[in-house]
């Protein structure tokens, strides 16, 4: 490793909705993280890198099973199954099969950057992670641009308005590769794609590469053919902070890894758990030696089905920070109940149907949420009125 910073109708319909609802904000799988060991961040790093490393590569262009098959269902509009949703310009296109005229296919870590051809063995060049598909003419203009600020003489390429979402993304031609400010609703999205990329590729597995991200851009050279390079960077490291700071994990961005794991067997653990990104890459590492994931249990929720209120009963092993909310079916938050830091033991909390502006929700199905200590536990809630 380098050394760097590191029934009824009404009711089967009522099953449908909740099932609906679980896919849209859905766990890792029970233990998969439990691995990961805090006692120092160079453990932390390894340990992590071990979880996520050796997953199945998928063939990046092929007549079975290929990233676009996989990128099709990935990059999906919530909003319409038949359309997908593209990375930079936000414009709904309909799924077309691969070499299409509309939209193309985006590494937001450039493979110029490493990995420059395509091979049997060759994962970063296919790793679904950091593929986006793209409208092609942004793609292009975008190119191989390190991601930054652009605060002046930038060119614009704006967005569409989807789902009440748009902005802009600009370039600019700097030396020694350019800058591609990102706009600000996807901003946070390509930020983790790129700390996936550091810490999954370590250079430990055959020709694999050791990505690093990095401020230094004298670093970021690119190579257009060839093999792997035994380094390669990509940047900038302190925007990219700010950008996951500013765009944060949305149930789009969940739903994503959850597609993609279900063809590569491994996850993007910066979706998972956003705060593992400062303890990284930031300064928000701490040491503690026996630091193992808190464990964090739903025991009762009760009443269930309920109206007008119900009483969620949750158990913490180890003191802790905790986050208790309600979804929607959108996978939208709809409620917090709680987020703050509880001792060990267990908890009591109440739901009143309410949002968090005090507004009576309807009646249906609802997800709650647990999260603590890098475990997550979850239970189906029924709102009757």
């Amino acid at each position: 490793m380098s050394n760097r910073r590191f029934a009824p109708v009404r009711l089967v319909a009522l099953v449908v909705l909740v099932a609906a609802s679980a896919v849209a904000v859905a766990d890792p799988p029970p233990g998969y993280y439990d691995s990961v060991d805090f006692s120092d961040l160079a453990t932390m790093r390894q340990s992590l890198h071990d979880v996520i490393d050796g997953h199945t590569k998928i063939p990046y262009t092929a007549s079975s099973t290929d990233t676009w098959d996989v990128l099709n269902q990935a990059d999906e509009d919530p909003l319409q199954s038949t359309h997908i949703l593209d990375l930079y310009r936000n414009r709904d296109l309909p799924k077309q099969s691969g070499g299409n005229n509309y939209y193309n296919r985006e590494h937001t870590w450039p493979k110029s950057y490493g990995f420059p051809d395509d091979g049997s063995s060759n994962k970063p060049y296919s790793d679904c992670h950091h593929l986006f598909l793209c409208d092609i003419s942004y793609n292009g203009a975008r190119d191989s641009r390190v991601f930054d600020d652009c605060t002046s003489g930038c060119t614009p390429y704006n967005t569409d308005s989807h789902d009440g979402l748009s902005g802009t993304n600009y370039t600019r031609d700097l030396s020694p590769v350019g800058i591609w400010e990102t706009w600000d609703h996807r901003k946070g999205d390509v930020a983790r794609a790129i700390f996936y990329m550091d810490v999954r590729y370590e250079g430990d597995t055959g020709s694999e590469p050791d990505l690093i991200v990095t401020d230094n851009t004298s670093l970021i050279v690119q190579y257009q053919t060839g093999d792997n390079e035994p380094v390669a960077y990509m940047g900038l490291l302190t925007t990219l902070l700010e950008w996951h700071e500013a765009d944060p994990v949305d149930a789009k961005e969940r739903s994503r890894n959850d597609v993609i794991q279900q063809y590569q067997h491994n996850r993007n653990p910066f979706i998972d758990h956003p705060e593992w990104v400062d303890m990284l890459f930031g300064d928000g590492f701490t040491p503690v030696p026996d630091m193992a994931p808190a464990a964090a249990r739903i025991s009762g929720v009760h009443p269930n089905p309920f109206n007008p209120a119900t009483q969620v009963v949750f158990s913490l092993e180890k003191s802790a920070s905790a986050r208790v909310r309600v979804y929607g079916l959108d996978g939208k938050p709809v409620r917090t109940l709680v987020d703050g830091h509880l001792a060990a033991g267990e908890h009591r909390v109440r739901w009143d149907g309410r949002s968090d502006l005090g507004h009576p929700l309807a009646s249906g199905p609802y997800l709650l949420r647990l999260e603590s200590g890098g475990t997550v536990d979850s239970a189906k809630l029924l709102l009757l009125k």
